[in-house]
């Protein structure tokens, strides 16, 4: 995989992960003609896109239900480019597995989470994916580690807090 994107029905990007190094003006291009081209696309069309030397996979996922055969889940485009040889369907699985870790851990995840806790999504995506290769096929795994690392930086943010209510001086009495 070369790159993920998440974007809204509105055109917003949500999230992106480069797996292959492109310029910010290659990225932005490519941002602007995906969305525009995948937006453009109806209901019914193919779930696969030929474009330029790559092969971008996509679905839609809305939050309740399911919508003319394209799983649902919230509001977003889940956008992944492959290279040509790789298989379709294998990327397809591969998002909806992320979709799946991210209902999971969010709990019947939405967009708001997404905006507003990007950065688990994004370690959701790195526990799950590493240099654009699966790296953790169980979900039951990869949402184990996710919790361990939850917990881990709950402790170092209570281990901060105390050392920082420890050196508050009172120079009131002075």
């Amino acid at each position: 995989m070369q790159f993920m994107i998440l974007f809204s029905r509105q055109g917003k990007l949500r999230l992106q992960k480069w797996y292959i190094s492109y310029s910010e003006k290659e990225k932005k291009k490519i941002l602007r003609d995906l969305t525009t081209i995948v937006l453009s696309r109806k209901p019914k069309m193919c779930s696969f896109i030929e474009w330029k030397d790559l092969k971008v996979v996509y679905r839609r996922h809305v939050h309740s239900g399911f919508i003319i055969n394209v799983f649902s889940y919230a509001s977003l485009y889940f956008c992944a480019a492959v290279e040509p040889q790789d298989n379709e369907l294998l990327t397809l699985e591969i998002i909806h597995r992320y979709v799946e870790l991210l209902d999971k851990y969010f709990g019947s995840v939405c967009e708001l989470d997404i905006i507003f806790h990007f950065e688990k999504a994004y370690y959701v995506l790195d526990e799950f994916m590493l240099g654009g290769e699966v790296q953790e096929t169980g979900k039951e795994s990869a949402l184990n580690d996710i919790d361990m690392q939850d917990l881990i930086q709950e402790e170092e943010c209570k281990t901060k807090e105390e050392q920082a209510d420890i050196s508050v001086v009172d120079v009131s009495g002075f």
